[in-house]
């Protein structure tokens, strides 16, 4: 449905219509407005699809059938991650799979048990996972339990940071998937948290954003040089140093994207 038209018009499909929607479905947008990922079936969200408006209004089926029980898209349409299996999974709006970040032995917590809400940072730079210290409760209240999030390189699964709240999340035994509930939301910059909590809703402000590196385009130069290169990414502040071939490099700086040839280094 497009709003910008009045009235709002509504677009051909792309395929033909089905009797109805089966499945317990998962619907996640980009920033943008022209790719939608989509997972549903038969089987609570069964095989991942996407709408893409640029390709024009394709709608592509992932050829493997991965179950997805959470879903999520970076505001700039460079990549969604889900939940299948037990696993976050990192994929392109192809659908093609990109990484699937794991924990590192010192970094599990006892007990660990998943929140629905995987959030990615607008520039795809990180992925923010909600989680429980403990087993959760068949009926309120989630006493003596603790509820952080953990925020990772989307690409390396690197833990950037992790931060406990205040009480837990609002979940009970039953909320085990994005189907059942969504506890975690980020603002435009990644930078303010707002959680779904035992009392009501809480708000993380975080002082800095972790850096993180997300999409670079293009992703090769010429070895002379001359070539504008935009990386978009996470933590990016005034006075940020960079280097390119070990060599220090002048930076200025905007909001989550820098861009960088082999001369000079500048920042957006």
């Amino acid at each position: 449905m497009n709003l910008l038209a009045s009235p709002p018009s509504f677009q051909t499909a792309p395929q033909s219509e089905v009797a109805s929607l089966t499945g317990a479905p998962l619907l996640q947008a980009d920033a943008a407005d022209d790719a939608a990922y989509l997972a549903y079936d038969t089987a609570p969200g069964g095989p991942v699809a996407v709408w893409n408006a640029a390709t024009p209004n394709v709608f592509s089926l992932s050829t493997v059938n991965d179950a997805a029980t959470d879903l999520a898209a970076s505001g700039d349409e460079t990549l969604f991650a889900m939940r299948a299996h037990g696993a976050t999974e990192i994929r392109a709006p192809d659908l093609t799979l990109i990484s699937t970040p794991v924990f590192a032995e010192v970094e599990n917590v006892p007990g660990r048990v998943a929140v629905p809400s995987i959030t990615l940072h607008p520039s795809g730079a990180l992925i923010y996972k909600p989680f429980l210290d403990s087993s959760l409760p068949a009926a309120p209240p989630a006493t003596g339990i603790l509820g952080g999030i953990d925020i990772r390189g989307a690409h390396n699964g690197q833990l950037r940071l992790r931060t406990y709240l205040p009480e837990s999340f609002a979940m009970l035994k039953t909320d085990v998937d994005g189907f059942h509930g969504g506890f975690l939301a980020v603002d435009e910059n990644g930078q303010r948290l707002f959680a779904l909590t035992r009392s009501g809703l809480t708000v993380v402000q975080l002082t800095n954003v972790p850096l993180g590196v997300g999409r670079l385009t293009p992703a090769s130069g010429t070895t002379s040089g001359g070539v504008n290169v935009n990386v978009r990414g996470s933590g990016f502040v005034d006075g940020i140093k960079a280097t390119l071939g070990g060599k220090s490099a002048t930076v200025t700086w905007a909001r989550r994207r820098i861009y960088f040839s082999q001369a000079a280094f500048a920042a957006q």
